[in-house]
């Protein structure tokens, strides 16, 4: 039986719960034996004491794009994900997932590359072969003929296609359902704020995904789409963003009827907070030292979400990474960003990374909170998180189902398996 005690000043447990302090984690063969206050040590006990840091759940981002760049614009990320052989878009995930992981990332949700490659990287961690965080993975998002992300390889326009297409992704072993519900920024001819489908299409993928016991994930920034998201019992909506206008940034139209229909026990909202509504914070100490107008501008993008929390409709945190100017290895600005868009504590920020974030993606039973039986995945930050969530960024290490595979941003290959 091997047995490890992690210790720090403050621990975070991801259930948004007030921190503790003084705290420590026991870990026993891979899983959580107990967390609570620091006691004497045995003698010959493996103990780690990281002294004034924090210990929280590892993170897990709900929403990226592993075979994308985060090129400096669109047409760049098509251009390279198009001329891109099967192989190099691998090679593209597994660099991009261990990014992740360096910082902390210790599940990743793929929710979009070309067809079932993401599933090869999936199988390569789980075997051992290859060095990364836990991944949930889709395949690729279904969407219409010279619709939003067609390049992935996967259009339906019938309802009949549509039903088959999501057939096709989970026999081939997808975890999860992506539909491309309205179209999106990065596709020309394709209208943001504009539905692709019509909601008694999304209601029989919908049906037949759950038959199949597969959650769906729907892309939404129109209205429109938002509002059938809902009433079709998409499981997860992706964005939610409440465009109108055909996709005119900031002008939105939240329906306020529609959520007052969502359905907690299985629907949440996933807010990203990618590219700009994170870049600010890059080398931000302290929140404090954010400028008022960049304040009030990421408060203005918080707003229709903070409504919808305040209404209880679940919410999850994540980052859009692989698209325009949203690196892997930054997912913990969009934590930071959080606190100010949705005028939050860094504790409830944590929580909506971690435990929140395992809930709605079923894996509330395995990872995201520090809690006797659950997987050790542990990330450990210089400094008190829960005071100045700014802290998050700098890594001290990361545990992955109770081992060390990352110090200071840098992997540990040799101590992962």
């Amino acid at each position: 039986m091997s047995e490890l005690t992690l210790r720090a000043a403050t621990l975070i447990d991801g259930t948004g719960a007030e921190p503790l302090r003084g705290a420590e984690v026991v870990v026993r063969d891979g899983l959580i034996a107990r967390v609570g206050p620091a006691r004497p040590a045995e003698p010959g006990a493996r103990v780690v004491d990281y002294g004034q840091a924090t210990i929280m759940p590892g993170l897990i981002d709900c929403h990226c794009h592993l075979q994308f760049e985060a090129l400096a614009d669109h047409a760049s990320t098509r251009r390279a994900h198009a001329a891109a052989s099967n192989e190099a878009r691998v090679m593209t995930a597994v660099t991009n997932m261990q990014k992740a992981l360096a910082t902390g990332v210790t599940t990743l949700r793929d929710t979009g590359g070309y067809l079932t490659l993401n599933m090869q990287v999936r199988e390569a961690v789980r075997s051992g072969r290859v060095l990364g965080p836990r991944l949930l993975v889709c395949g690729a998002p279904i969407t219409t003929t010279a619709g939003h992300l067609h390049w992935c390889g996967l259009r339906a326009d019938t309802r009949g296609e549509v039903v088959r297409a999501a057939r096709r992704m989970a026999q081939a072993g997808a975890d999860f359902i992506k539909i491309m519900y309205t179209g999106g920024m990065m596709t020309p001819g394709s209208q943001a704020g504009a539905s692709q489908y019509d909601l008694p299409t999304l209601r029989a993928l919908v049906s037949d995904a759950h038959r199949l016991r597969r959650q769906v994930a729907a892309h939404v920034l129109g209205a429109d789409g938002c509002c059938d998201a809902i009433d079709a019992g998409v499981d997860t909506l992706e964005h939610c963003s409440w465009l109108t206008g055909g996709g005119v940034r900031g002008v939105t139209a939240m329906d306020t009827d529609a959520v007052d229909r969502i359905d907690a026990s299985h629907q949440s909202v996933h807010m990203t907070l990618a590219a700009m509504n994170r870049s600010p914070f890059r080398g931000v100490d302290h929140l404090d030292a954010l400028p008022a107008d960049e304040r009030e501008r990421l408060r203005g993008v918080g707003a229709n979400f903070r409504y919808m929390r305040a209404q209880g409709v679940p919410h999850v945190v994540s980052s859009d990474a692989g698209v325009i100017g949203t690196p892997f290895d930054e997912f913990p600005l969009s934590v930071v960003s959080a606190v100010v868009a949705l005028d939050t504590t860094p504790t409830d920020a944590v929580h909506l990374v971690t435990g929140a974030a395992a809930g709605a993606i079923g894996l509330g039973e395995v990872t995201g909170t520090l809690a006797p039986g659950l997987q050790a995945d542990l990330l450990v930050v210089d400094g008190d998180a829960a005071e100045n969530i700014c802290r998050v960024t700098r890594t001290a290490a990361v545990y992955l189902g109770g081992r060390e595979v990352a110090r200071k941003r840098r992997l540990g290959l040799a101590a992962a398996f």
